[in-house]
């Protein structure tokens, strides 16, 4: 299974560091809902992700939850502790089918020791961190109707790279979490975009029907997906 691979770690890469990096450490498969990594884990290792789709959950003290983003083909999940030796800072969590190479602590270090890898991986950052101020600033200004509308198509453009259809697996709790919003707002504002004929819902489910109308809906918005946070675990 291959997904996907225009965006993410890979896009910073030369092909021939992408090349090694999916021939080292082992294939690993997940279904949906089955955990990549846990959030305060002590664990190092890193998955690269090689196709499928995959969310990062934060838990904070208090029992609330947030969804920080998500993660596609090309992208790599579990940096953070692997580098800084820290406990996982968030909860990786299949939505799709997931392939993935599993790298431990001490296989990915050694890439950063590579030059071409380090500033492939450094500009990755960067991007990731970019990202997640223009999120911040998105939750900030921009009313829930535009928050949803984006990433819907986000979303589903992540859900047909990864399996090919066209579901997007996440429940009215998760997108409200993902957007920053009640799900009572959310659950209107899908009714509104069922109702115009843009979508239909089920459970755990939302699959577009209507790409370029739901695209209007927000200002002919095309994402670059999944770029919201720099928390990979």
């Amino acid at each position: 299974m291959r997904g996907h691979l225009g965006s993410g770690l890979v896009a910073h890469l030369p092909q021939d560091e992408w090349l090694r990096v999916q021939d080292t450490g082992i294939p690993v498969r997940f279904e949906p809902r089955d955990v990549l990594l846990r959030q305060g884990d002590t664990t190092q290792h890193v998955h690269v992700v090689l196709a499928g789709c995959v969310k990062i959950v934060r838990s904070e003290s208090d029992g609330s939850c947030a969804i920080l983003t998500l993660r596609a083909a090309g992208d790599v999940v579990g940096d953070l502790a692997a580098v800084d030796l820290q406990p996982r800072s968030a909860t990786v969590t299949a939505l799709t089918t997931t392939v993935t190479r599993l790298l431990t602590g001490p296989q990915f270090r050694r890439f950063l020791t590579r030059p071409a890898f380090a500033v492939g991986f450094a500009t990755y950052t960067v991007s990731r961190l970019r990202a997640s101020d223009a999120q911040r600033a998105a939750l900030a200004v921009l009313p829930v109707r535009e928050r949803l509308v984006r990433a819907l198509i986000q979303l589903d453009r992540e859900s047909r790279h990864a399996d090919g259809g066209p579901a997007i697996r996440l429940s009215q709790a998760e997108l409200a979490e993902l957007v920053g919003a009640s799900r009572n707002a959310v659950v209107a504002e899908l009714t509104a975009l069922r109702e115009a004929g843009i979508l239909v819902t089920g459970r755990r489910e939302v699959t577009i029907l209507d790409l370029a109308a739901l695209s209007d809906r927000s200002h002919g918005f095309r994402p670059e997906l999944g770029r919201e946070s720099p928390v990979t675990g």
